[in-house]
């Protein structure tokens, strides 16, 4: 079967490699479709992993099954870390510190024609026969983004009623209350697409014009306003700088991406501290996040359109890599 391998230097390959079997008590699944990471174009973070097999953003059909749950032929997502349920961080609602979430992974990962599922993976796996495979393909970033927003003091409560009717807020902001969100890349929309009336920022002129597209107030940084609650979707020292700047007393920083292991990165604490300024980060998700985020992908509020820029064959991922990569396109997604 074909599959994407980073290979290191910043590069990634479609390789050919034989396929995984059903693994005992878990599941082998044909691929749908798989979305590329805005985290798989960190070489510093990628580097680290080589060899290492893309994709975690999957759904797809399922060939074998080992749990009565899961019947062949169904369409399946499935979390590539999948937490114990039952240890003292997974009683927190930690479940991104727990060890069985730290070690489970899809075999050898999403980018690929098929892949397995482990038993353990099936605490974050279920079922999607009710979406599109596009869509559900993006239930785990749309995960994280839940998370953080729920990290920054708001919670999405959508309901069950017609698409478009959902509602975010689990209690009304506040008068005055505003949002923001640093960075228009497909993470960032879906956090704007999340919160009614919040303002984006980018420095890229065609992604702003697309957030516009949705109905979405995106602004040149020279249109900034203040803020009580900021997301910083990209993982560098300017868009915290921008953040701090945007903030309001008493305002919500969070930190939707890791910043580069690269030393100390100096940060105004004075500034924070006399302003009551709270800086949260926010770490990937667990099935809670997941499940919001699915039946936010259900009531039709977020479609797969809005944030894939590119629909894709798996031989034209490397060149989509590195498009991504210089920010000439969105977001692309392998269609299986």
């Amino acid at each position: 079967m074909k599959l994407a391998r980073y290979v290191g230097g910043g590069e990634i390959a479609i390789v050919d490699e034989p396929a995984p079997t059903c693994p005992s008590g878990g599941l082998l699944v044909r691929t749908l479709a798989s979305g590329l990471c805005s985290g798989e174009l960190m070489d510093w973070y990628m580097e680290k992993k080589v060899p290492h097999v893309l994709g975690h953003e999957v759904c797809g059909v399922i060939l074998e099954s080992e749990d009565a749950r899961f019947p062949a032929g169904s369409q399946v997502f499935a979390h590539h870390h999948a937490p114990c349920l039952a240890c003292d961080f997974c009683k927190k609602g930690l479940y991104v510190h727990c060890a069985q979430w730290k070690r489970t992974k899809l075999i050898p990962g999403g980018m690929a024609e098929m892949f397995a599922v482990s038993a353990e993976n099936l605490n974050d796996s279920f079922l999607v026969d009710d979406l599109r495979a596009i869509d559900a393909a993006l239930i785990e970033p749309l995960g994280c983004v839940v998370k953080s927003i729920g990290r920054g003091g708001l919670t999405p409560l959508p309901s069950g009623g017609e698409a478009g009717e959902s509602e975010f807020y689990e209690d009304e902001p506040g008068e005055g209350a505003s949002a923001a969100v640093i960075g228009l890349g497909s993470l960032g929309l879906m956090h704007l697409l999340l919160l009614p009336g919040a303002a984006g920022y980018d420095l890229n002129p065609e992604r702003i014009r697309h957030a516009r597209s949705l109905g979405l107030d995106a602004r040149p940084l020279d249109g900034r306003e203040k803020a009580d609650t900021i997301f910083v979707c990209p993982g560098s020292k300017p868009a915290l700088d921008l953040a701090i700047e945007l903030a309001n007393p008493g305002a919500t920083i969070v930190l939707f991406a890791p910043l580069p292991p690269t030393g100390e990165i100096p940060v105004d604490l004075n500034r924070l501290y006399f302003n009551d300024i709270r800086l949260v980060t926010t770490y990937s998700c667990g099935p809670e996040d997941t499940g919001m985020a699915a039946a936010i992908l259900r009531s039709g509020r977020i479609r797969a359109e809005q944030v894939v820029s590119d629909f894709i064959g798996i031989s034209e991922l490397p060149e989509a890599y590195q498009k991504m990569k210089r920010g000439g396109i969105l977001k692309p997604m392998v269609v299986f």
